[in-house]
């Protein structure tokens, strides 16, 4: 295929580790990018994941994730939630579970900017999603944090001593303050070169269509 041919489809995400329609939404978009291989082979994606605080009252001390749901929820609409996602979940290979704790995401932000660098962000993505909602891991524990990096091939004292640094943090507040700007109130959210904007954890086709479009230009 010629180069002439060739069209970049950038996606930038803003997204929370513990949102879960953030998971699912990486999963649909997913499976859309390999339905558009056939469709559009001249289709090269890049991603970019920019960060979001889907609670910001959470500090670094870590609490029961339940606890929270049902405090912000209540019992009824956290059980349905609940029972939603779990059902959803089975349908595209995600054990959603809701024990564990939860915690802020700044240092997780701060580790996938880190693994973008080191050309390993989607798979650092993908480890923090499975952490947080299928084990139930504290996202702001160094330990779970660098042993995550590690299993994806980074080096892990390496990970630890940017961890305990202040690398990045600035740049994940401003990117969070922009999103704010703009006017995002909720995650996931998407834009597509800079012009089509998605938001939710959309079904593929939403995508595919909105892939046709480019596909037109």
């Amino acid at each position: 295929m010629s180069n002439e041919n060739k069209k970049t489809v950038h996606i930038d995400i803003v997204s929370d580790v513990i949102c879960p329609w953030c998971y699912v939404g990486k999963r649909r978009l997913g499976e859309a990018i390999k339905q558009s291989r056939e469709l559009y082979p001249n289709f090269s994606f890049e991603i970019e994941w920019h960060p979001y605080l889907l609670d910001p009252s959470l500090t670094k001390e870590a609490q029961s994730k339940k606890e929270r749901l049902l405090k912000k929820f209540g019992e009824s609409t956290f059980n349905s939630n609940a029972a939603i996602l779990i059902e959803l979940g089975k349908e595209i290979g995600i054990n959603f579970d809701h024990d564990g704790v939860v915690a802020q995401t700044y240092d997780a932000h701060r580790l996938i900017k880190y693994a973008k660098s080191q050309g390993k962000q989607e798979e650092m993505v993908e480890i923090l999603f499975h952490n947080y909602h299928e084990e139930g891991k504290n996202p702001a524990d160094y330990d779970v944090l660098s042993e995550a990096a590690a299993s994806i091939g980074l080096d892990k004292e390496k990970v630890l001593q940017f961890l305990k640094s202040d690398e990045r943090m600035q740049q994940v507040k401003d990117e969070i303050s922009q999103a704010l700007n703009k006017g995002i109130a909720g995650v996931p959210y998407y834009t597509i070169n800079n012009k089509i904007e998605v938001s939710g954890g959309q079904e593929p086709k939403v995508w595919l269509e909105a892939f046709e479009k480019i596909s037109k230009e």
